[in-house]
């Protein structure tokens, strides 16, 4: 064989392997770029999704948190009610609430003020005691929740209370005026429903303060603990607001 057919013969060879190169590169490029966005999408995809997980599980979190915050103002609430620490109270509303009580709406500081400090402590009402025989809520009755808004700047809740009400007897007998002095004269009953509330988170300090409550009465007995019995009876109704009636709401429902 003469040089220039050896020349043509390994120009043939070299022709060849860069055919065989150049195909396997193309093929290479052509699974790496298949692969490289397969790869990168799941990961894209799944941060995404962690960070979904994570912003949910930390809003349920301050959600529980903000639910037991109203569960601790409820029993503070229900407490001092109990123990006659009326003016405790006051502090635990917005300066521009409203309490809903046997027919009557009492307004800002000064009607809720009225309420508590004057009314109830007339009639040494809030007292919690068990409920009365046959008047226990039912399980189709109301039960407690809490419901926090997802802004989580307000929030409503509902909340059973079995209590004793009272109001001092109107009469002016010698009997009534010794009992009088002995702290007693008030006639009382026993009553159960719901409180309906609505609350509202302080901008402050971020506690949680009620901007509205509802006694929800669902029954009303004369009831003294221990008695094995109970009677249905009817309290009339707020009929005069304030200032006819001094201890009395600012509008009738």
């Amino acid at each position: 064989m003469d040089i220039k057919s050896k020349s043509d013969t390994q120009e043939q060879a070299d022709k060849g392997r860069r055919s065989f190169l150049w195909k396997v590169g193309a093929g290479m490029s052509t699974v790496l770029a298949a692969t490289i966005p397969a790869i990168a999408k799941p990961v894209f995809s799944d941060g995404k999704k962690l960070k979904t997980s994570v912003d949910s599980l930390s809003r349920q979190v301050a959600i529980l948190e903000n639910e037991k915050s109203i569960r601790q103002l409820h029993k503070i609430f229900e407490d001092s009610i109990d123990k006659g620490m009326y003016s405790e109270v006051l502090d635990m509303f917005t300066d521009n609430a409203e309490v809903i009580f046997n027919g009557g709406v009492f307004r800002g500081d000064r009607g809720i003020e009225r309420l508590f400090c004057e009314h109830f402590r007339a009639g040494m009402t809030g007292k919690k005691i068990n409920p009365a025989p046959g008047f226990e809520l039912s399980p189709a009755q109301p039960q407690d929740m809490i419901e926090v808004a997802s802004d989580q700047k307000s929030a409503k809740a509902r909340f059973s209370y079995s209590i004793q009400v009272g109001t001092p007897i109107c009469s002016e007998s010698l009997l009534v005026k010794m009992a009088r002095l002995q702290g007693e004269g008030i006639q009382k009953w026993w009553e159960g429903g719901v409180y309906e509330l609505s609350y509202v988170k302080d901008i402050k300090d971020g506690s949680w303060k009620i901007k509205r409550l509802e006694y929800k009465t669902l029954s009303r007995a004369d009831y003294r603990p221990g008695r094995s019995y109970a009677e249905v009876i009817s309290v009339p109704q707020f009929s005069k607001v304030y200032p006819k009636n001094l201890e009395g709401p600012d509008r009738l429902v």
